[in-house]
């Protein structure tokens, strides 16, 4: 791991560079640029250069990297000016000494794309993460074997829920994202929004024993994640029902369709008799069969295949690399919730000459606003690929004791 430099100790580092005229590299273009410290000002420095920087402009970020007594210091600053053989930049927040990287990160090559895969099922559809999920009690479970398409079970669907003197809404995620607030709380949660009659308050007990109705405080606890205070609550839940009165629901209930850790859609069922009695829970049980039923003739089908992320690759934005590793970023989305820490996942570097396949493994991982970035380590890069992307990405010959900063 690298150290923090910053304070005395990184000013006595730059003022050991400047007083010794130690050489700093500068990595641009696939060109090493050698510099040297010209001038140490409080909130810029003067380097001179050895030739002209082609492409280098003023507000633009530089990596350096210095060999000193032994160690390795890389640090950042911004470019303020550049003319001749002088190039003024800001004065560095931080240093980073004793680097374990074998080789030096250099800017992402304007003409190299990165995309990459899950090498594992992944779906893209609402993530719920790992969990357990309890197996279908046999109230859950349709009984017709005869029940075995998607057009059989929602026929049957429809004839229970005109029995039922209710109305009903299938409904299936595919390129639309949670909307309304029983969207994303089924999907956070993975369980059954049941709310018997709109005249009663939420349920305060789950009177199941599967446990996979939302009770109230599961309603809460999503309440404040999405920002709402806790003085808020008790109005954020009438107006929550009363939202229901204005459309003349009566009794409400949302059931998710579960597909392993995913969410994929629900059934949505409601009366809008005032005279009728509360949903009972035995709806719940009835619907929870249907989607239990749904899910598998939906995969019988193939359905979820178009959704499988496995092998299917998806482009990212570079940001920087090496020959031992590379990082990019992703938007905000379930898939970039899907690359954790550890993860390995497989990357693809084009370029116009040579395609590179690679296993690699996610070490960093941190967010700003709606990106997330990952910085990953290569995993068993074949010798002719490791030649190709060092020659590729610091433009000059490989050899075997390449491997370091200079």
């Amino acid at each position: 791991m690298s150290t923090m430099v910053q304070g005395v100790e990184k000013e006595f580092l730059l003022k050991s560079f400047y007083n010794d005229q130690v050489s700093i590299l500068c990595r641009y273009n696939r060109t090493v640029y050698t510099l040297q410290i010209e001038k140490l000002g409080k909130t810029e420095i003067s380097f001179k250069i050895n030739q002209v920087i082609p492409g280098l402009y003023a507000g633009k970020k530089i990596d350096l990297t210095v060999e000193y007594k032994g160690i390795v210091v890389v640090f950042v600053v911004e470019v303020s000016s550049i003319a001749n053989n002088l190039l003024v930049t800001t004065f560095p927040d931080l240093l980073y000494k004793n680097l374990d990287r074998a080789y030096p990160r250099v800017e992402f090559p304007g003409d190299m794309q990165v995309r990459f895969s899950f090498v594992q099922e992944r779906y893209f559809l609402p993530f719920l993460g790992p969990q357990e999920r309890s197996q279908p009690n046999e109230a859950e479970t349709l009984s017709d074997p005869n029940l075995k398409t998607v057009n059989d079970i929602t026929g049957h669907l429809s004839a229970w829920v005109r029995t039922a003197g209710a109305e009903y809404k299938l409904f299936l995620f595919k390129d639309a994202k949670p909307v309304t607030l029983e969207e994303q709380i089924i999907v956070k949660t993975g369980k059954t929004l049941f709310l018997p009659s709109t005249k009663e308050p939420l349920l305060e007990t789950d009177p199941g024993t599967q446990k996979r109705v939302i009770t109230k405080d599961l309603f809460l606890h999503y309440l404040e994640s999405i920002g709402v205070l806790s003085s808020y609550f008790d109005t954020a839940i009438e107006q929550f029902i009363q939202s229901k009165t204005a459309k003349h629901i009566c009794g409400d209930l949302w059931v998710p369709l579960c597909f392993k850790d995913y969410i994929a859609g629900y059934i949505h069922c409601w009366t809008t008799q005032e005279d009728k009695i509360p949903l009972p829970y035995t709806a719940v049980e009835t619907l929870y069969g249907y989607a239990n039923a749904l899910v598998g003739a939906l995969e019988e089908k193939g359905y979820f295949e178009s959704f499988n992320l496995k092998n299917k690759f998806i482009p990212a934005q570079g940001i920087d690399i090496s020959a031992g590793g590379v990082r990019f970023s992703y938007p905000k989305s379930y898939i970039s919730d899907m690359l954790q820490l550890d993860s390995q996942i497989e990357a693809k570097l084009l370029t116009a000459k040579r395609t590179v396949t690679i296993k690699v493994k996610i070490l960093r991982r941190y967010e700003e606003k709606n990106i997330t970035y990952y910085g990953c380590h290569f995993l068993d890069m074949a010798p002719e690929d490791i030649r190709f992307l060092y020659e590729y990405i610091y433009g000059k010959p490989f050899s075997d004791t390449g491997g370091h900063f200079f």
